[in-house]
């Protein structure tokens, strides 16, 4: 259902189509001995279970290496039919040294999905990294080549190393050959470069020595232009093919671009825009309509096609229904809200609407047809987006430090849930006010009493000095936090004070205010966060603009941000329909379409160094149990 749990099927299914070549090629070409006789399959249907079962048996009469060989055959086919707990019994039996380089590559891209598949991202990667492989590539054959270099680079794309899979897929585009490979590349081209905020874009495009990556680069910030309308995208996209002619995206452009021509034509010409103006929500449904109507002006103002705007009041004492029906009678082909979660509920219960409708927050749950999609600032996809982060980290034991608020209890049960149906495992939960004494708290929650205590008792015992250092718990090894910014700013030094600064913390949006003022945010330096795109897009037209008349707070500028993106978003739902795998890059994150018609949002990764914020683009070094974190996983008994 989640974006980010959608990104790990593309590996699985290409290393399961590889392997499949792998098997068929193998199937054909058998090393046996003399008097044995292999299955022989039909070419037609391709290899069947039975016939790798048989490949297993027979492999266990041969010597080494074809013994090994064999095995692998065998695991290629299994995993290719979906038999993943056989494929890796019998490819855990194979012994890597003993395979010359191409095997290897091929035992790697195997077992790396095998791995993948498993949630193993940091084993996968280590085999398909291996330093055996450096100074072999050029010795591989292209169809062992290609689709292990595929495996890297969704790997490091998955575990946030953007600068890894970028690297990777230059690479694979001087090995693709057909029209589905490059096909295949570009897309992954394009889904890794869009995550770069257009900051980082421009200045890469500007430095870049390789033509073809400054081509990608460009064409990237057409993507992340988060205030262009369809129009304006595509009048932008004809003026780059111009000028890159021969560029592999310009003969195979990326799916998403391809789609932008049948979205025009079926663009809206009238919209309304139903929103609390008035009321107890009306300061944030005023904002967000201030940032739609930026959104749709700077649009206007560069001369693209936009269609007529109305707009409702929906904090009046007037019923929702005739509000809504006004509007559909009025001529409007799409509308855009509500955003009060109680209207949002009637629109979930109305059997059929007459109208495509986005509304702008969730109700308790979704709707499969067409007419409904509910998008909104819910801290429940952040929290989701930091325990699948953490995770594949290598992190499994977390601690959870939640304001003890509506919201940040939503975002603390949001990660326990997604953190325990990966796998992993909450040591402790607390909650806190800011009245609460962080001191205390962090001490409690570390376990250091508990520390001190078994000191004085072992002291009392040995009736002689002892050198001593209180130890904090060794059953965690990632802290999600969810506060705000005051409170992370009084939590985070304690936990260096209680000899936690080695405990890496992970936090959502709301621990960073939007200000940036590096003497005051220095006592959060290395919280890793998900960021809204916004705050590192100074040079978007929409956000100036908006910044220039509204100046709007840190805690509102989120709901200028939701109102821009709506904007963008709704003529192209019927892409992300279409295509679950595409995103939409706006003010707010990538955001992609669930099969229940929630629009789920992913945010960019950002870490506080020097007290400012910072776009992460490098994956973090993987998480290596200590010999004291071994001994003391589960428990805490020493010092």
């Amino acid at each position: 259902m989640y974006a980010s749990s959608r990104r790990v099927y593309p590996i699985i299914a290409r290393v399961a189509a590889s392997a499949l070549t792998l098997a068929l090629a193998a199937c054909q070409t058998p090393a046996q001995k003399p008097g044995v006789q292999l299955p022989v399959t039909d070419s037609a249907s391709g290899p069947s279970r039975s016939a790798a079962v048989q490949l297993l048996h027979t492999a266990e009469t041969l010597p080494a290496p074809q013994r090994d060989k064999q095995r692998l055959q065998a695991a290629a086919i299994l995993y290719e039919l979906g038999d993943k707990q056989t494929a890796k019994q019998a490819v855990v039996t194979i012994s890597p040294e003993q395979l010359d380089d191409t095997l290897y590559a091929q035992y790697a891209r195997v077992y790396g999905g095998l791995l993948a598949a498993d949630d193993e991202f940091f084993r996968a990667l280590d085999l398909a990294t291996a330093p055996r492989l450096d100074h072999v590539w050029t010795q591989l054959p292209r169809e062992t080549a290609l689709p292990l270099r595929d495996l890297r680079a969704d790997l490091w794309g998955l575990l946030g190393d953007l600068d890894s899979a970028i690297a990777e897929r230059r690479q694979i585009a001087d090995l693709a050959q057909t029209e589905e490979a490059i096909a295949d590349n570009n897309d992954g081209f394009w889904q890794l470069l869009t995550q770069l905020p257009s900051s980082e874009l421009q200045t890469r495009a500007a430095e870049s020595v390789d033509r073809q990556m400054r081509g990608w680069y460009q064409l990237a910030l057409l993507g992340r232009d988060t205030q262009a309308d369809i129009s304006s995208q595509l009048t932008a996209l004809s003026r780059w093919r111009q000028q890159w002619p021969g560029h592999s995206a310009s003969i195979h452009p990326p799916q998403a671009l391809q789609l932008l021509e049948q979205l025009a034509s079926r663009r809206a010409e009238r919209i309304a825009l139903l929103l609390p103006l008035t009321g107890p929500l009306g300061s944030a449904g005023r904002a967000i309509r201030d940032g739609f109507m930026a959104a749709h002006y700077t649009a206007l103002n560069a001369g693209a096609p936009t269609p007529t705007v109305m707009v409702y009041d929906t904090g009046t004492a007037q019923p929702f229904e005739e509000i809504y029906q006004s509007a559909v009678d009025a001529g409007a082909q799409a509308i855009v809200g509500p955003l009060d979660k109680g209207k949002v509920a009637n629109l979930l219960a109305t059997e059929k609407l007459p109208v495509p409708t986005l509304a702008l927050n969730y109700g308790d749950e979704g709707r499969l047809t067409g007419d409904l999609v509910q998008f909104g600032l819910a801290i429940e996809d952040e929290a989701r987006q930091v325990a699948q982060h953490a995770y594949r980290q290598g992190h499994r034991q977390a601690m959870i430090l939640a304001a003890d608020a509506s919201w940040g209890q939503r975002g603390a049960e949001a990660f326990q849930e997604e953190w325990q149906r990966l796998g992993g495992s909450v040591s402790i939960s607390r909650s806190f006010r800011d009245s609460s004494k962080f001191s205390q708290l962090i001490s409690d929650a570390l376990l250091i009493p508990d520390s001190k205590s078994r000191e004085a008792a072992l002291r009392r015992r040995l009736a002689a000095p002892l050198e001593f250092t209180p130890r904090r718990r060794g059953d965690v090894d990632m802290l999600f936090l969810v506060a705000q910014p005051q409170q992370a700013r009084q939590i985070n030094p304690m936990l260096t004070f209680y000899y936690a600064n080695d405990l890496p913390v992970y936090a959502t949006s709301h621990v960073f205010d939007g200000n940036i003022d590096p003497n005051r945010d220095r006592d959060i330096n290395g919280i890793r966060f998900t960021a809204l795109p916004w705050l590192f897009e100074n040079d978007n037209l929409t956000k100036r603009n908006i910044e220039q008349q509204a100046s709007p707070a840190p805690a509102f500028a989120r709901l200028y941000a939701l109102g821009a993106d709506a904007f963008r978003l709704y003529p192209r739902i019927p892409m992300l329909r279409q295509f679950p795998q595409q995103r939409v890059h706006g003010l707010t994150g990538a955001l992609s379409l669930s099969a229940d018609g929630r629009i789920v949002r992913e945010q960019i990764w950002a870490r506080i160094d020097k007290g400012k914020p910072v776009p992460v683009t490098t994956v973090v070094e993987p998480v290596l149990p200590s010999p004291e974190s071994l001994e003391l996983s589960g428990n805490s008994e020493a010092f």
